[in-house]
């Protein structure tokens, strides 16, 4: 689990160049193929507040879940209060990636704990517009094989 978010950050980290963060435009599905079924991408909406829309949910994210949730909003899906908005909205302000552990209890009978990364895009290298998640299930007592990350908030 770890190798496979360490492996995306290390790769988004590549897709940067001399930019502050990387463009949607810069990940193809032929370049993502490892993390493929376990990747989301979110548009960051910036209206009255900032909302998540799920522009893509990988199969297995649906999977994980019981249903798909491509076209919808976070708050929708996990209720207004759900507990990792303020990792998003992290993400979103410092344009760096986050890690956590994300407890799936409630939507899952199968997966307790979820490995995630939030990785910030921009079209314009600085404006986050975009975020690339990637979710995987963690095995019984993996929480804390992460890797170590200064941005990375507590769960």
């Amino acid at each position: 689990t770890a190798q496979f978010t360490s492996a995306l950050e290390t790769f988004w980290r590549s897709k940067r160049s001399t930019r502050r963060l990387p463009s949607r435009s810069d990940f193809t599905p032929e370049n993502l193929r490892p993390w493929l079924g376990n990747i989301g991408i979110l548009a960051v909406e910036r209206a009255q507040r900032l909302r998540f829309r799920v522009l893509l949910s990988g199969t297995r994210l649906d999977d994980y879940r019981g249903f798909g949730v491509t076209g919808r909003y976070l708050d929708e899906i996990c209720g207004n209060g759900f507990r990792s908005i303020r990792r998003y909205l992290a993400c979103v302000a410092r344009g760096e990636p986050v890690h956590l552990v994300h407890d799936n209890s409630s939507n899952s009978t199968v997966y307790a704990q979820m490995a995630k990364i939030l990785l910030p895009l921009s079209e314009d290298g600085v404006t986050v517009d975009r975020i690339l998640i990637a979710i995987y299930p963690l095995p019984a007592n993996d929480g804390g094989n992460l890797p170590q990350n200064p941005s990375a908030l507590a769960g």
